[in-house]
């Protein structure tokens, strides 16, 4: 919804939304311009850091894997780390204060090349389906390398008798950025959406192009935002110098997995190159955006609190929780009707299961807020949320809907990407858990954001099932 469709059009959206809510009472809240959404302010969801410490002993890393649209050839990942020692060979392995005087220069670049050194022995090690996350994950090696290199070569100039040598470095970045932009953005607006016309072709073709699409996207705009001055430091024009290595790595990657993809295809025997499968993915698009528009989510604006059916709340976290939860939903409506309008078909289809997903969380915590069964929770209830939410998962790992299976390691899918998002969900809010366990054991602190995270979580992963048969209702059928 635009700020032209607000108005009478909009009151009379969100009475329709409020019509169709079950059970959750006539209580209206404040406007959103009210709120005073301050986590640490909130009293009811906070303990002492050693009680928080001793409970972590109960708390188990969460395990969960990326889905694996296509493998790459062992030579590309080889070639990229051979990149990265080729861009370290010329840093020295030890910089005392004489090679490098200023003392944070000196610090960033070994930090940079430290960082390269561990990206690339990380990205050595991997086999089969890791070789693709290695592959993408060396991009960033690859960036942090040529930071510390051109870094390097900038503090070195000041020993060179060539007072030109900046200058032509800063017109040799510049004409680097206009070639790699030029062919990113070829690489990106030339995708193309083939695949194998089966359940499982379709499921595959949408996550690699959502893949494609998303990293050759953030190179572009990355590039589109690149710039460099004469009067740039050194650690500035090897900043600079890196993120152009990036995404040289992306196109580099990405023509790699390309290449792999189609000749997958034409292994399966489904022709060169595969079935055209752009006329399915705009009609499930066209679904989505219908079924989007139909659930009448209200605009995130001052009314909205009150449109979704809770009212005289007086707890600012509560109202903070349920505004949290519905600003996925909000977000994924609109970037999907973006995504569309922009011809990315690819990261389109995943607003749209993010819509499907996300909607059904918001009703999830909406609704046990207006049932009073979220207030006021003891540490074991933060942890049991949090174990809540991970029985949910592993009843998702195990689904198969529409005859095909969610588990990333089984079938690659829109639907595997989104349960890895949402159990990285729980894994940083964990992280919240071990930082607040770290502090003096008598300092009160706040699992605030946690608890709510957690309680988001667990309403993405019971309503999973759901999200996903309607989703792959609009892709399979």
């Amino acid at each position: 919804m635009t700020a032209n469709d607000r108005g009478t059009s909009g009151r009379s959206s969100r009475r329709r939304f409020l019509a169709g809510l079950a059970g959750v009472g006539g209580v209206a809240l404040a406007g959103c311009s009210a709120l005073s959404w301050n986590d640490e302010t909130s009293s009811s969801v906070r303990f002492s850091a050693g009680d928080v410490d001793a409970a972590l002993g109960d708390v188990d890393p969460v395990e969960f894997s990326w889905p694996v649209p296509v493998r790459p050839d062992s030579t590309a990942l080889e070639g990229a780390l051979e990149r990265v020692d080729t861009l370290l060979a010329d840093v020295p392995d030890a910089l005392e204060p004489e090679d490098v005087p200023n003392g944070v220069v000196r610090t960033e670049i070994v930090e940079q090349r430290d960082e390269a050194t561990a990206g690339r022995d990380d990205a050595g090690d991997a086999t089969g389906d890791a070789q693709y996350h290695a592959l993408r994950e060396s991009r960033s090696a690859r960036q942090a390398a040529r930071h510390a290199l051109t870094s390097w070569f900038v503090v070195r100039f000041a020993d060179e008798d060539d007072p030109d040598r900046r200058t032509r470095l800063l017109e040799e970045l510049r004409d680097e950025r206009g070639a790699v932009r030029s062919v990113a953005r070829d690489r990106h607006d030339g995708i193309d959406y083939r695949g194998t016309d089966t359940g499982d072709g379709r499921l595959r073709a949408s996550l690699y192009a959502y893949r494609r699409e998303s990293d050759l996207a953030r190179a572009a705009a990355t590039l589109d935002r690149w710039s460099v001055a004469a009067g740039d430091d050194a650690l500035e024009l090897g900043e600079s110098a890196g993120e152009l290595e990036h995404a040289t790595a992306t196109v580099e990657a990405w023509d790699h997995l390309d290449e792999r993809y189609r000749a997958g295809l034409e292994s399966e025997g489904d022709g060169e190159g595969g079935t055209d499968l752009q006329p399915v993915f705009e009609d499930a698009l066209e679904r989505s955006i219908e079924a989007a528009d139909a659930a009448d989510f209200p605009e995130q604006d001052e009314e909205w609190l009150e449109g979704v059916g809770l009212g005289d709340l007086e707890d600012s976290y509560l109202e903070h929780t349920v505004w949290r939860a519905g600003q996925p939903v909000d977000s994924a409506r609109k970037r999907l009707k973006t995504a569309t309008d922009d011809g990315e078909l690819g990261t389109a289809l995943h607003r749209a299961l993010e819509f499907e997903v996300a909607l059904r969380a918001f009703e999830s915590v909406r609704d046990r807020i207006a049932g009073g069964g979220f207030a006021d929770p003891s540490l074991e209830d933060v942890l049991a949320e949090r174990s809540a939410a991970l029985e949910a998962a592993e009843g998702v790992r195990d689904l198969e809907v529409a005859g095909e299976p969610v588990s990333p390691s089984e079938s690659p899918s829109l639907a595997a990407y989104v349960l890895a998002e949402t159990l990285r969900g729980i894994e940083w809010a964990d992280d919240g858990l071990r930082r607040a366990a770290e502090r003096d054991p008598e300092t009160n602190v706040s699992l605030g954001d946690q608890y709510r995270d957690y309680a988001i979580a667990r309403g993405r992963l019971e309503g999973f099932r759901e999200a996903v048969e309607t989703f792959r209702g609009r892709v399979l059928e």
